[in-house]
């Protein structure tokens, strides 16, 4: 089976949509490969309600909160991924058998779900800056038109606060999101000691989301129901999805499922580029043809397409990864009061240490509150016995609120991604190693000590320390650095790939390294960058 179109975009993550959006637009020819996995059997069921009221009325809902098959109860750590409810068990469906990771030191998270990790994700929205673009041929000029179109289309809700200057300027920012009445008193306790905190380089404010305080494009405003790891109605989240349903209303749109992309060649005597892909379940052969290709399937994925395509097993290729740590706090004054009724599931609050004398953001952070996802999960955190701990956390739950604080990441020796080849019947296997240099890890436990001693001023206590591992922040990059310089292995400005004639990377294999922010925006920001830049030379 041979097909044929004037691009072929690769993956339906943020990344690729947005690659997708302005060529789409401009009339030009665009197929998306993709394997596509959703989520059929649980979104269906779950009720437009808010999460208290269906716990109280549905007698279903042992389904989609523990699954047909019980998985939301997996045996080991309920660390990392605990928003992978049964609804958005289907994001990490079939990545082991078919895109193997070996690893002892990278908990790394694929995924082959129409959205990608986009289907899941946490949804905040910040933009780099010059800072954290520093080194690159790009600057926050290059990016500033494509964050406002994106922003625009998708909706980002957030305030003109102490973050504005670490966020980043949106003209079409709707307002923040209700917050949590507990994280409300933590803001207030900001507000009072602002300046004795900013001394010491903290910052608080509202996040930044791609969630919508007000409806719009056809989707409706935040309901409030504390749903939000479970159920989409409404679209209130940007998922990738959303902007695919959008795309397919096209006639210069072709969205093909379910296709495992394993390589591309180019054609030596013609401008056409050939993408080899695999239907996961017949095990069909397919051929697509394009003259330009857009490698839009994760940092990870991209790696082993490009690595197998140029026939580049068994070499070594950077990786960096925001080391994440989660941190439980109590603010003591808000013990056993009520939880709020009306409520979402997303980050509550943001916040930036980025201490004097230093050269960039040192921990980006988010404000969690605990509501939706089901008490187990804390409970087995826990050193009491089950019966005593579930007591303690009803009673702790409205004071509880968790930091998601990242650190920046730098290239080293020890953080590599290699392909290696497949045996007899099997399937090559990409092997990580992601080892942080001892010195690395001083600088981020002292980093942090100085961040809570902060918190401690504003009256929330820590109570511990998770270290969810090296990968666990599912923010992947440098594999195929961006650089002026003609080095191999690496990309232009324009992200084409040196050594190809039409091969660009639209995801995070481009960043040399990772600010401590998120990368998702700028992800998006940039492929439409690309795609914008493509569209010229088409035309």
């Amino acid at each position: 089976m041979s097909r044929e179109a004037e691009v072929l975009i690769v993956g339906s993550g943020p990344s690729a949509v947005h690659a997708a959006l302005p060529l789409v637009e401009a009339g030009v020819a665009v197929t998306m490969l993709d394997v596509g996995n959703q989520d059929e059997r649980y979104a269906p069921l779950i009720p437009d309600l808010p999460f208290a009221e269906l716990r109280r009325s549905d007698p279903d809902q042992h389904r989609y909160l523990l699954g047909d098959d019980l998985e939301a109860l997996p045996l080991g750590s309920a660390r990392v991924g605990a928003q992978l409810t049964p609804p958005r068990s289907h994001v990490l469906r079939d990545v082991a058998g078919l895109t193997p990771l070996v690893s002892a030191t990278f908990r790394a998270s694929e995924s082959l779900a129409l959205g990608g990790l986009g289907a899941a994700w946490g949804a905040s929205a910040v933009q780099y800056d010059g800072r954290d673009l520093a080194g690159l041929p790009i600057t926050g000029a290059d990016l500033a038109p494509h964050y406002e179109a994106v922003a625009a289309g998708i909706g980002i809700s957030g305030a003109r606060d102490d973050l504005l200057r670490y966020y980043g300027e949106c003209a079409s920012l709707a307002p923040p999101l209700e917050v949590d009445p507990g994280v409300v008193r933590l803001m207030e306790r900001y507000a009072l000691g602002r300046e004795r905190v900013n001394r010491r380089g903290l910052y608080l404010g509202h996040p930044r989301l791609a969630v919508l305080s007000r409806d719009h494009d056809g989707r409706s405003a935040q309901s409030y129901h504390d749903l939000d790891f479970y159920s989409d109605r409404g679209g209130s989240v940007w998922r990738p999805s959303l902007t695919v349903e959008r795309l397919l209303g096209r006639a210069s749109f072709s969205y093909q499922r379910p296709w495992l992309v394993e390589r591309f060649d180019e054609h030596p005597d013609t401008a056409a580029i050939v993408v080899r892909a695999r239907d996961p379940g017949s095990g069909e052969a397919a051929e697509f043809r394009a003259r330009r290709l857009l490698l839009a399937a994760g940092t990870l994925g991209t790696a082993r397409i490009v690595l197998r395509s140029l026939g580049l097993y068994d070499t070594p290729r950077p990786l960096v990864s925001n080391p994440h740590v989660y941190v439980p706090c109590l603010q003591p004054g808000w013990i056993g009061r009520p939880l709020a009724s009306r409520r979402h599931s997303l980050t509550q609050a943001g916040l930036i240490f980025d201490p004097p004398g230093g050269d960039g953001v040192a921990i980006y952070g988010e404000v969690h509150v605990y509501g939706s996802l089901l008490l187990f999960k804390l409970v087995r955190e826990s050193s009491f016995p089950v019966p005593q701990a579930l007591r303690i956390v009803r009673e702790l739950l409205s004071a509880f609120v968790i930091l998601v604080l990242e650190h920046p990441d730098e290239p080293a020796p020890e953080k590599s991604c290699m392909l290696r080849r497949a045996g007899s019947g099997g399937k090559d296997e990409l092997h990580v190693d992601h080892r942080e240099p001892a010195s690395a890890l001083r600088l981020r436990r002292r980093t942090e000590s100085a961040l809570l001693r902060s918190m401690r001023r504003l009256g929330c206590f820590p109570l511990g320390r998770i270290d969810a591992g090296a990968g666990s922040s599912i923010h992947y990059a440098g594999t195929f650095p961006m650089s002026a310089d003609e080095g191999p292995l690496s990309v232009d400005r324009s992200c084409k790939l040196r050594g190809t004639r039409g091969v660009y990377l639209c995801d995070g294999s481009f960043l040399p390294r990772l600010p401590a922010k998120p990368l998702t925006l700028t992800l998006m920001a940039n492929a439409r960058r690309v795609a914008c830049g493509l569209l010229r030379e088409v035309r």
